[in-house]
């Protein structure tokens, strides 16, 4: 019986997540009323407040199924090491995160994350937003350069859980530029961090 409960959970989980989705992006954040997310979803309010605590919370939900996909696939990127030059997989590994980022919340619906983000009064939101958009991308980044750290093929003068992080918020700054500047194709974005992925790491790659 627990087994199907937290099936149900789940989905009620989904179905308001994917009206929430729906609704900030139609309607926008601030105009959004939980009412109407439980109503579109099917659900009672009680039960999304239940879930989520507060709208801001349930956005940050949405942030966070955008980094499922980084985090599930941690251990399996330094496994790739032997088959990728150093740039090319971070890059790789990069890419795979920003594409799972747009597949969970579009454009649109980031712009409305950084909105609410840059003007919550409640302190510990941004540091929840970071720590959600960069941990999990930047421990991936971190394990595949100890990875080619432990093969000879990258300096191991460096520290690389800091170099993770600097690349973490590099990605952020391409991303931010890709919300803000709606000309700029995906195409573009992905170019632009590669570039930088190969003037920040070409320094330490070793047997070039």
């Amino acid at each position: 019986m627990s087994g199907l409960r937290a099936k149900q959970k789940a989905q009620r989980r989904a179905l308001i997540e994917k009206a929430a989705s729906e609704l900030f992006v139609e309607k926008g954040f601030v105009d959004t009323t939980i009412e109407e997310i439980a109503e579109r979803a099917l659900v009672s309010a009680p039960t999304v407040y239940n879930y989520y605590g507060t709208k801001g919370d349930l956005l940050l939900a949405l942030v966070a199924r955008g980094e499922e996909g980084i985090e599930e696939a941690i251990g399996n990127f330094p496994d790739q090491a032997a088959d990728h030059e150093p740039i090319d997989l971070v890059t790789k590994v990069i890419s795979s995160n920003v594409n799972d980022t747009l597949s969970a919340l579009s454009r649109e619906l980031w712009g409305h994350v950084v909105a609410f983000v840059a003007t919550s009064n409640d302190p510990d939101v941004a540091p929840r937003y970071i720590d959600t958009i960069a941990g999990g991308l930047g421990a991936a980044i971190e394990a595949v350069l100890r990875e080619y750290q432990k093969s000879g093929r990258f300096s191991t003068d460096v520290d690389v859980h800091d170099l993770a992080f600097l690349l973490t918020r590099m990605e952020r700054i391409h991303f931010l530029n890709f919300v803000y500047l709606r000309e700029m194709a995906v195409e573009a974005l992905h170019a632009a961090i590669a570039d930088d992925v190969k003037l920040i790491l070409r320094p330490y790659v070793l047997g070039d």
